[in-house]
């Protein structure tokens, strides 16, 4: 759709000026993808009354600040620009070893390949979705969220502390998403992903991916089917059915038109057994892929 709102667009040369623009009340801009998808109210900036929004009126492009998109850090681990498509994320020499992984994980959007070519991986993040496929990647892959605050600071937290609830995150007035930071280990892990939808072609009811350390140490990640990411840790890979239990004994489950909270809570006990059993399975299976189904959906037995 159009933001017919706005009137201004800002083309920050410097940190500082993207801070400014940001604390006045504009809106950051990266790929622009949820942005224009959806009707958005924005908070009104730093001086307004808190939990005031208003139209969007002005943007703030971040691609004019040229963040390099994929950077390899000294302890082995990745820099990934949240301006950065998923595109531009997947065909990079750096992320080749996750790619399967990253592939399927993004594969759970509803989006085209334009959309890929332009949609930006922090800001999946920072429209923070239920849906959101990229923070079910961000999340199972360990990466943090490196801030930038206004005051010229930077902070740093786990990527599964950005989203908070639907359309809400930890981001303060002025701050800016700058990178996700991807460990080293997540280059040696095993990965498995699990999709449920009300209609082959919808919009994510239901995402659970896992992870599997070579410590033996297993991750599951719950989204889409609850309003902000579920990260369950077991030290050792769990019986499936003892994680498809903890799954479903998770507290809150997202009620909207993509599916009721009692078919997402059953479906993602169903994905949460399905990945436990892949991420077990015979290592020279690719991680990324379940021998005879597409990664995205399961049979509901």
């Amino acid at each position: 759709m159009d933001l017919v709102s706005v009137t201004g667009l800002h083309r920050p040369r410097t940190r500082d000026e993207a801070h400014e623009a940001l604390l006045a009340g504009a809106v950051p801009l990266a790929g622009g993808t949820a942005l224009y998808g959806e009707a958005h109210l924005h908070p009104a900036g730093a001086a307004a009354p808190p939990g005031e929004t208003t139209p969007v009126t002005a943007l703030v492009d971040l691609l004019d600040l040229g963040w390099p998109d994929v950077e390899a850090l000294p302890d082995g681990g990745l820099r990934v620009a949240a301006t950065a498509s998923l595109r531009t994320v997947l065909d990079h020499p750096l992320t080749a070893e996750l790619r399967p992984f990253l592939h399927d994980a993004f594969s759970c959007l509803l989006a085209s390949w334009k959309i890929w070519a332009r949609a930006t991986w922090g800001g999946n993040l920072c429209a923070a979705l239920p849906a959101g496929a990229g923070t079910a990647a961000a999340c199972t892959l360990g990466a943090t969220a490196e801030i930038w605050t206004p005051d010229g600071g930077t902070r740093t937290i786990p990527a599964a502390d950005v989203v908070t609830g639907p359309g809400r995150t930890s981001l303060g007035p002025g701050e800016i998403l700058r990178a996700l930071g991807i460990p080293a280990a997540a280059g040696r892990a095993r990965y498995a992903v699990r999709r449920h939808s009300l209609v082959p072609s919808g919009r994510s009811g239901s995402v659970v991916t896992g992870r599997l350390d070579p410590d033996g140490r297993c991750t599951l990640v719950v989204t889409a089917a609850v309003p902000a990411p579920q990260i369950l840790e077991w030290d050792a890979a769990p019986p499936p059915e003892v994680a498809a239990a903890a799954v479903r004994d998770l507290p809150h489950w997202h009620d909207d038109p993509q599916g009721h909270p009692s078919w997402r809570r059953h479906v993602a006990g169903i994905a949460a057994l399905a990945v436990v059993v892949e991420l077990g399975g015979d290592p020279g299976t690719h991680p990324g892929t379940h021998p005879g189904t597409h990664p995205g959906q399961e049979e509901e037995t």
